[in-house]
């Protein structure tokens, strides 16, 4: 039985893939560099027939290996030769593919030297890992050129070569690869060094409130029940206009009792002062009704005085800023408790509620912006005029420094009890404490620095 040409092409064929398999194999199961070297070098022949091998690495730009040869001399005339010519190859885009170098293409003086070496040409393999980087190259020397069933075959035994070599090294890149990796992530960590010290003004937000400048307080002068409020809300008063007022029945009476005594002593002493010409003892008695006159007159200024404390006026022109006139009717008023404030509403500044974990160097000239919550697209210009040394309970139950702010131009649209957030502005600091000035914070109470 014969067999015919078209099926000894088929068992060529299959050979031919077997071998490119074992090939495959055998790499992927080269336990060291060494031994990947080896099978690169010579058992490449297997697959494809060459005179003679030579593999050059792109990370260290030297021949690492010959086939036919333990060692190589990296200094050999050779090996110079090699290193020089194909580190020149590598920089080229032809440098990814399979191609043949031709001796003769080359400089005359490379080519002279090359002669000596090679016959006619060389066959440029390259060996790239999976991202496409070069790791290096595998040459061979043949007198005829690859087919391109052959270029196919080698392109994918010279990817199990890439893939081999990157599990043997630690998935690692190449040295030239790192160099330039390393310089990116050094260049990196240089420019975040610099955009972090760059100089920025510290800042923090607080919430404001518009408050009157100068507000005088209406406090309760005795104790007493609020009987008559003659002002509502946020109305315009008048200085001396009354505003509002105590019962005062209990005091009118004791000073109609304190006058009837008043009264009553009087016409005693005159009567005794009378009496005093025919009987000598009356005198006796003048110095005691004196005293009693006095005390009733006494007892008349102070109920007098008294009656005019349940009165509440206006110190000065302004508005009357107190809660609902219905929950301070018939209300008990202790003495010095507040009843409502009297306020210009012309004369205003604006008081911040700095929390503590947001205080920052902040001095009396600080500027301050104000956006209004009903317009916070208009930020409103201020300085810090004064800062309080002692931190308050707020009504959240955190405590807070108070600040005062006066604002910079006059503005027609603020008005009393207009509420938004103060934006302070403190001393110059680096964009790194800027950014991490709380977890900084945070991180030395917990290190208890």
């Amino acid at each position: 039985m014969t067999i015919s040409l078209k099926d000894q092409k088929a068992v060529t064929v299959e050979e031919t893939l077997l071998t490119l398999v074992q090939l495959e194999q055998k790499i992927r199961g080269a336990k060291n560099l060494q031994e990947w070297q080896f099978i690169c070098l010579n058992d490449t022949q297997l697959l494809v027939p060459f005179q003679q091998s030579v593999l050059w690495m792109f990370g260290s730009k030297k021949v690492e290996g010959a086939s036919g040869l333990v060692d190589v001399d990296s200094n050999a005339p050779f090996c110079s030769w090699l290193n020089r010519v194909l580190s020149g190859i590598a920089k080229t885009e032809k440098a990814d593919r399979i191609h043949a170098i031709e001796v003769a293409d080359l400089s005359p003086e490379d080519a002279k030297q090359g002669s000596e070496y090679f016959s006619t040409r060389f066959i440029w393999l390259p060996i790239k890992s999976a991202k496409g980087d070069l790791i290096g190259a595998l040459l061979l020397s043949r007198s005829t050129p690859l087919n391109l069933r052959d270029k196919k075959l080698l392109g994918f035994l010279l990817e199990a070569y890439g893939h081999a070599w990157i599990g043997l090294t630690g998935a690692k890149k190449p040295k030239g690869q790192r160099k330039k990796s390393a310089l990116w992530w050094l260049l990196g960590l240089l420019a975040t060094i610099g955009v972090l010290s760059l100089p920025v003004q510290q800042s923090v937000i607080a919430p404001a409130d518009i408050v009157p400048q100068q507000p005088s307080v209406l406090r309760a002068p005795i104790e007493g029940v609020i009987s008559e409020l003659l002002v509502k809300p946020n109305e315009q008063v008048k200085q001396g206009q009354l505003v509002a007022k105590l019962d005062a029945q209990a005091l009118t009476q004791e000073l109609e009792s304190a006058h009837q005594t008043y009264v009553v002593t009087g016409a005693e002493l005159r009567m005794a002062q009378q009496q005093s010409f025919i009987d000598e003892q009356r005198k006796a008695t003048l110095a005691i009704l004196e005293g009693k006159l006095l005390q009733a007159k006494s007892d008349m200024n102070y109920l007098q005085d008294q009656l005019r404390r349940t009165e509440f006026r206006a110190p000065h022109s302004g508005v009357a800023i107190f809660d609902d006139a219905g929950d301070w009717l018939g209300k008990p008023m202790t003495l010095g408790e507040p009843l409502m404030t009297i306020a210009n509403p012309d004369e205003i500044e604006l008081e911040v509620r700095l929390p503590l974990e947001d205080v920052i160097g902040i001095t009396a000239g600080s500027s301050v912006k104000y956006f209004l919550d009903s317009n916070p697209s208009a930020p409103i210009k201020a300085q810090v005029r004064s800062i309080d040394y002692q931190a308050r309970p707020t009504q959240d139950g955190q405590y807070a420094l108070h600040l005062t702010a006066v604002f910079v131009n006059d503005n027609a649209t603020l008005r009393l009890g207009k509420k938004g957030l103060a934006k302070l502005y403190g001393e110059q600091t680096s964009l790194f404490y800027y950014v991490f000035r709380k977890p900084l914070t945070k991180l030395r109470i917990w290190l208890s620095w």
